[in-house]
């Protein structure tokens, strides 16, 4: 999924007054927090690009987290809509699919890839 694809798909299922930029800087914040809080870890994290996007340059940027689990980031979008626009038990209905959607992302990842060997004992 892009930067691009992500808008066109939140406008589609949850229209907004929110423009790109806006978005974007959702878009940049929530790839920032799953790079820190599941990839750093892990081995080969320093390859993944992981943002922050730039609304005049990266709108057919590849965001991070890829299909299956890139519904992550609609359901991420739809919670800072809903929460922007003061709909606090739709953004709670949203944050419990989002918080779904981490943890399935989360969990496959940490299935799939080895972790950093930080620690070694010596003998």
């Amino acid at each position: 999924m892009t930067v691009m694809d992500a808008i066109t798909q939140l406008q589609a299922i949850k229209p907004n007054q929110y423009d790109d930029e806006t978005v974007i800087r959702w878009l940049s914040d929530l790839d920032g927090m799953l790079y820190r809080e599941v990839v750093r870890d892990h081995e080969n994290s320093e390859d993944i690009a992981h943002g922050p996007y730039d609304p005049e340059a990266d709108m057919d940027t590849e965001l991070m987290v890829q299909a299956p689990y890139s519904d992550i980031y609609i359901k991420y979008l739809s919670a800072q809509v809903d929460f922007n626009n003061a709909e606090y038990q739709r953004f709670n209905n949203s944050m419990v699919m989002f918080n779904m959607a981490f943890m399935a992302f989360a969990d496959w990842y940490n299935r799939n890839n080895l972790p950093l060997q930080k620690h070694y004992v010596r003998t």
